[in-house]
């Protein structure tokens, strides 16, 4: 199985497990560490359809909001081919399906983590539609995930003023 297919559904199970662990539910443990582990060899299932073959040298696999970008793919000044829209959309069909499954075996992911989802989605249009180079979509791809970082960060701050001043 390729690495960075392995890496992007570790990621995206990761981001799952931790979206299910808050007020009320259990810590991660031997229950949400198989669960994680069914969603990693479903999404792995998915990410390998050789239909996305013609963009994995184009688009940084995984896709991953924390990632960062090499200077070729930023720099692509190529808007895909009919036959990379195909793989495009082979792509965003195992990324939802990937998210359905892991949100359905672990819970929904934060509000921060889906208004990035759903930044990803006109993303993925714009690229499909040809409307975006690949460089475009590699760039776009790291703003989304420095507002997703940020909106991470400020979530962690108000858990630990809630904590301070809960100890109080």
């Amino acid at each position: 199985m390729n690495r960075s297919i392995t890496l992007a559904v570790s990621v995206l199970a990761g981001a799952l497990t931790a979206a299910c662990a808050g007020p009320g539910r259990h810590p991660v443990g031997t229950n949400e560490d198989a669960k994680a582990a069914e969603v990693r060899r479903h999404c792995d299932a998915l990410y390998s359809d050789a239909r996305i073959d013609p963009v994995r040298s184009r688009i940084q696999l995984p896709i991953s909001f924390d990632a960062a970008q090499d200077v070729e793919r930023l720099s692509d000044r190529a808007y895909p081919t009919d036959a990379e829209r195909v793989a495009v959309k082979a792509l965003w069909e195992a990324r939802t399906e990937c998210r359905r499954f892991g949100e359905s075996r672990l819970g929904p992911l934060p509000n921060y983590r889906a208004e990035s989802e759903d930044a990803l989605v006109d993303l993925f249009g714009d690229l499909h539609e040809g409307a975006l180079t690949y460089g475009q979509f590699a760039r776009k791809l790291l703003f989304i995930g420095a507002r997703d970082k940020h909106a991470r960060e400020l979530l962690d701050e108000a858990q630990r003023a809630r904590d301070s001043a809960s100890v109080d």
